[in-house]
């Protein structure tokens, strides 16, 4: 019995979204900021419009294609929040036991930019490593996952970063309701 996605069926794409000046978007791999304008620019004889993205976490501001399927998405909503900190406070799931393939397994969670995944991560890496250690690779990757998780949690819940690094902190060790 084949476990987990194996399907090779394709994906039904849905049409990418549009975003506004001042929405709050989450970009895989970077984290959570805001839509701070849409620009039209030519590049290479080619016209496209760019969404321009300003994420607080480390000052970046990122020119993000417009058209197609950037992985750009809304940022998590109250209730998203809560269920990721939900994901936090419970145990974690079975990894592969070598770190190579757990570095693979959870680069793929990060790489989908939800925000449950990312918390799953966050949670399965902090519980492993406390328990084994974790590979210079996994730490690093922990490392990431919580800055765009808190990032996330941040502007989902119009939070300081510091206080949203507490309530992931505080339901990592299973404390507190969202």
């Amino acid at each position: 019995m084949v476990e987990g996605n194996g399907s090779t069926a394709p994906r039904e794409e849905m049409p990418p979204k549009t975003f506004s000046k001042g929405d709050l978007v989450v970009y895989p791999n970077h984290g959570a900021g805001t839509v701070s304008g849409v620009e039209e620019k030519t590049i290479l004889g080619e016209e496209r419009r760019y969404y321009i993205v300003y994420v607080p976490d480390g000052g970046l501001t990122l020119n993000i294609p417009a058209d197609g399927h950037s992985g750009l998405r809304s940022c998590a909503d109250e209730e998203e929040v809560a269920e990721a900190l939900e994901i936090l406070r419970g145990g974690p799931e079975d990894m592969p036991a070598h770190w190579n393939h757990r570095l693979k397994h959870n680069q793929e969670k990060i790489r989908s930019g939800e925000i449950s995944s990312v918390a799953e991560v966050v949670r399965d890496l902090s519980a492993h490593g406390g328990d084994r250690g974790l590979s210079t690779g996994e730490r690093n990757l922990l490392a990431k996952a919580r800055r765009i998780l808190i990032s996330e949690v941040a502007l989902g819940k119009s939070l300081e970063v510091d206080e949203a690094e507490a309530l992931v902190d505080d339901a990592l060790r299973g404390g507190g309701k969202a």
